[in-house]
């Protein structure tokens, strides 16, 4: 009577969360801002890695780290390339270092921390909602240029001016 209370026990308590493993294949980090003539998208990808990534575990892991070379962003062509590496300091800052860990399924949506580290900012979000899609899951934040320490730039005497809101996209893929 006693294990098949304990069973039961273990069976519908509300602390045991099934175990979920999903291997990441490939990153991709996207950066997309508006400016006065239009938006603008830059990316950072790399495939052929290999990690697993453990949902609910218990074990104390570090995460999935990425340190991104700021030169490797492409947006499209050398001109936009250039104003993208200008404004993140890429001479001072060569990396942007991402993190995430502590992925968690609650009520079927999966969630994690991320820590984000550009232009010598640490900022730091504690559960970032990730969606499963086909290629795996991906998350999305607002940042803003003040909350980096950096001034929207402009060109042009002004006539071209970027939005202080900046949209990251970050894709982990299987």
């Amino acid at each position: 009577m006693r294990l098949l209370a304990l069973l039961a026990l273990l069976l519908f308590s509300s602390g045991i969360q099934e175990r979920k493993e999903l291997v990441i294949t490939q990153q991709k980090i996207q950066v997309s801002g508006y400016t006065s003539v239009g938006k603008f998208n830059c990316d950072f990808s790399r495939a052929g890695m290999a990690d697993t990534l453990r949902i609910n575990s218990t074990e104390v892991r570090k995460g999935l780290e990425f340190k991104i070379p700021v030169k490797s962003f492409s947006c499209g062509n050398f001109l936009l390339n250039s104003d993208f590496r200008s404004t993140l300091k890429a001479d001072d800052y060569p990396f942007a270092y991402v993190k995430v860990a502590n992925f968690r399924e609650k009520s079927g949506k999966i969630f994690c921390h991320l820590s984000l580290n550009l232009v010598g900012r640490k900022l730091e979000f504690p559960d970032l909602m990730l969606e499963r899609n086909p290629k795996g899951l991906n998350g999305k934040l607002i940042l803003n240029f003040d909350l980096l320490h950096l001034t929207p730039p402009s060109k042009f005497g002004g006539l071209v001016k970027v939005e202080d809101q900046l949209d990251l996209e970050i894709l982990l893929g299987a």
